[in-house]
């Protein structure tokens, strides 16, 4: 049961960051965002597609070395990335790479803040205990 209850985590992780995402490239990338009718097919591609990216953050639980995970992780993610654009029928070109480049950057960057935060957080109650 405890496996199930960590894989819908990682599912929902990935379709929130992907969700987010996806809102603000919608509202960088249209003028008039008012008149904008997204398929209800491209929505849900993008929310199954973003919460398997989730999941393959268990690959940050394995015996893998970090930086062996991470490029995993990252070409998983591209795999995953390239297939949500082509079944939305989305271009793949330099500008879409570089969204993934700096968007990948980001929630990197945020989920290492993040947990940087609670190692400090536990670090400080395990120092409380035996202080």
């Amino acid at each position: 049961m405890k496996n199930w209850r960590k894989a819908l985590d990682y599912f929902m992780t990935g379709m929130g960051f992907g969700a987010i995402i996806y809102l603000v490239i919608l509202g960088v990338t249209y003028e008039n965002i008012g008149d904008l009718r997204v398929p209800l097919n491209s929505v849900f591609i993008v929310f199954v597609c973003s919460g398997l990216i989730g999941e393959l953050s268990f690959l940050f639980k394995t015996s893998l070395p970090y930086f062996w995970a991470l490029i995993l992780h990252l070409i998983g993610t591209f795999v995953l990335f390239s297939v949500m654009m082509l079944l939305n029928h989305w271009v793949i070109d330099w500008q879409t790479l570089l969204i993934f480049v700096i968007t990948y950057a980001i929630i990197w960057l945020i989920i290492r803040l993040i947990q940087e935060k609670d190692i400090r957080r536990i670090n400080r109650q395990i120092k409380k205990r035996n202080g």
